[in-house]
């Protein structure tokens, strides 16, 4: 085999397996989107937010950045709870061969906690011990198109919240809750 011949083949090899050769992609989306807590029977509604997304010969990584959330619920002998959720940014990877499956892992603040109308100090620091972890999964995502990315995952325990760690504690925390992400190309 002539050397031009073994260089072409060589190449063609490597885009075929996804191994080196190919160049990065870069596409942004609008994000979104509803997420579910279990515990507090509670529905966030996401976005719009933004998921900057790199791919490459079946892999993509990238940051999903959403706006923060306003909650409020009524909690039997407590009354009404509001606060702000910041979720994110979420950092996300995986691979793109057949659909959309990858992590992503997401800081999580709690902030501006009122209760029965009343500002209860969180302080600065309120957020759960370890960044939530979810399996994000798609079988109809399209890099340049997207489409909608669904993941169930649990909620660990909160810190640094002063007094209210433990309320907090008691009504967030667990499995079960559901993220639900639609992803349309931004222009």
């Amino acid at each position: 085999m002539k050397w031009g011949t073994r260089v072409t083949a060589l190449a063609a090899a490597a885009v075929v397996t996804g191994t080196g050769f190919a160049a990065a992609a870069h596409s942004a989306y609008t994000v979104r989107g509803t997420a579910h807590i279990a515990k507090p029977d509670a529905e966030l509604e996401l976005g719009p937010g933004r998921f900057d997304l790199d791919s490459g010969p079946g892999t993509f990584a990238g940051t999903i950045t959403l706006p923060p959330v306003e909650v409020t619920r009524s909690l039997p002998g407590v009354g009404k709870v509001s606060g702000t959720i910041t979720l994110g940014p979420g950092h996300a990877q995986g691979s793109l061969a057949g659909g959309f499956s990858g992590s992503a892992t997401w800081p999580v603040a709690l902030s501006d906690v009122r209760v029965n109308g009343v500002s209860y100090d969180v302080g600065d620091e309120c957020g759960t011990a370890e960044p939530l972890k979810t399996q994000l999964t798609s079988d109809d995502f399209a890099v340049g198109r997207g489409g909608r990315l669904e993941s169930t995952y649990a909620i660990g325990a909160f810190e640094n919240c002063r007094s209210a760690t433990p309320l907090i504690n008691a009504v967030v925390p667990g499995p079960g809750n559901t993220l639900v992400l639609d992803l349309t190309p931004a222009g």
